[in-house]
């Protein structure tokens, strides 16, 4: 029986060196048992068995130990004494010197029990492993899943917090006899429901447990997916749409996404609508050119959002409303489903054209007219000044508004130090001049040395 229910887990498991082998005589205690208990004989089996299991502990014979706790186990299932069970569970694993290979052992057998009973029945058995599996860390694999199971129990019920609570403590990452795989979909279950919760900070202490270079592997790529869709909700909640984008991105480059048509065009296009809406600087502004430059067979699949790219890499005035606004407002960014803020998102893109407007103005001028630039921008004075403070508040253009004089100058202010680079870099082009215009005034000179002296000579 052991054999076929959990091996050895390496040096965590391991129990000392066997000093006798006690395998026959607990084959021939087992069958006894079963005669018994045929005979209504329980309790007698029972403490048939008992007997045999504390010399076999005490040998430290860890199959045969795991042999007779199980087969304890097994005949109070069968026989339907639930309570015994429980109290057998937990006086079998806190017996003087038990074998690490027999709890674990007993733990797996009990767990292969749970589908089958009632709800009462399957929380007082995840309770009572659990008393068994706490602090042990040989099987804290086991632990974790008895918690995830309880959990999504207290999910089923509509319990999130209580659910989200029992979770999110759990480390699994830690866990060295886990498979990278189950660590993934455990941490991913962690994250759905801390973000159910609307605990976004816990949110992201949790996707930093997770390597982004593990979910790039071909048979993760579900997970990957999985992984950024949770990352796309905290970064709308923090209103960092660049971020957003750069999810929508990784989802976008997954084969599997890749492959079809259908698939990949949706994270495109929200790729590319979370740009536009980022906020501009220079991150922002080399993913458009990339995006215009590697993805131009795509992007003509949907002229839409190639002409919403063209719109900010160009250093052009941009039009509001935009170019086919009735198809850019229908996609799902600028929608209330999947994520709330459909209309905010909206009204944003419109601040970022503005916002390019001034951009693309600031290039061509160095001082303007107040009333020309909200002719211009289609503003009036407060909401173009308004604009035009947030981009220099955040440095991305230099401008000094000067109210009285109706007047806006653009360009950053100079330093002690610029000046005085200015002067000693014009001083040096002068310098230069000076001397190639010496070297040419005596090489017109020389010339017309030699010009005479062949004159002469005739």
């Amino acid at each position: 029986m052991a054999e076929n229910l959990n091996p050895v887990l390496g040096n965590l498991a391991k129990d000392p060196k066997a000093t006798e082998d006690f395998s026959k005589e607990t084959e021939e205690v087992i069958a006894r048992a079963d005669t018994m208990v045929k005979a209504s004989r329980l309790e007698e089996a029972i403490e048939d068995i008992l007997v045999l299991e504390k010399k076999t502990r005490m040998a430290c014979d860890g199959i045969s130990t795991s042999k007779l706790i199980c087969s304890v186990c097994k005949l109070y299932y069968e026989a339907n004494e639930w309570g015994k069970l429980r109290e057998h569970i937990v006086v079998l694993s806190k017996k003087r010197g038990q074998l690490k290979r027999g709890i674990t052992d007993m733990v797996h057998q009990a767990m292969g029990w749970l589908d089958a009973q009632t709800k009462e029945r399957k929380i007082e058995l995840i309770q009572t492993l659990n008393e068994v599996t706490d602090g042990k860390i040989f099987v804290e694999v086991e632990k974790a899943r008895l918690t995830k199971i309880l959990a999504d129990m207290k999910e089923a019920d509509g319990n999130i917090e209580e659910a989200a609570n029992l979770l999110q403590e759990v480390q699994v990452e830690t866990f060295g006899a886990m498979d990278k795989t189950e660590k993934t979909k455990y941490i991913l279950h962690q994250m759905r429901l801390v973000i159910a919760k609307k605990d976004f900070v816990r949110t992201q202490i949790i996707s930093k447990k997770l390597n982004p270079k593990l979910l790039e592997a071909e048979d993760f790529q579900e997970l990957k997916i999985e992984y950024y869709r949770y990352m796309v909700i905290y970064w709308l909640h923090e209103k960092k749409y660049l971020d957003v984008a750069k999810s929508y991105l990784c989802i976008f480059n997954t084969p599997m996404i890749q492959a079809e048509e259908s698939k990949w065009m949706p994270e495109l296009t929200a790729h590319v609508a979370y740009l536009a809406l980022s906020m501009f600087d220079n991150e922002q502004a080399d993913m458009l050119h990339k995006l215009d430059t590697m993805e131009t067979k795509k992007l003509d699949k949907v002229p839409v959002f190639k002409q919403l790219v063209k719109t900010f890499i160009r250093s052009e005035l941009a039009k509001w409303p935009v170019a086919n606004e009735a198809d850019l407002r229908s996609h799902a960014v600028f929608q209330d489903a999947p994520h709330e803020g459909g209309a905010d998102r909206w009204e944003l893109l419109r601040k970022r054209v503005v916002q390019h407007n001034i951009k693309v103005v600031s290039e061509y001028y160095d001082q303007i007219k107040t009333a020309r630039l909200c002719e211009l921008l289609g503003l009036d004075d407060k909401e173009t000044e308004k604009e035009l403070s947030e981009l220099v508040i955040s440095k991305f253009v230099f401008a000094k508004i000067d109210r009285p004089a109706g007047e806006i100058k653009f360009g950053q202010k100079l330093t002690y130090t610029d000046r005085l680079n200015d002067w000693s870099g014009g001083l040096s082009k002068m310098l230069d001049l000076v001397e190639n215009t010496c070297h040419l005034i005596q090489k017109e000179q020389m010339v017309h040395a030699a010009r005479a002296k062949l004159k002469a000579k005739k």
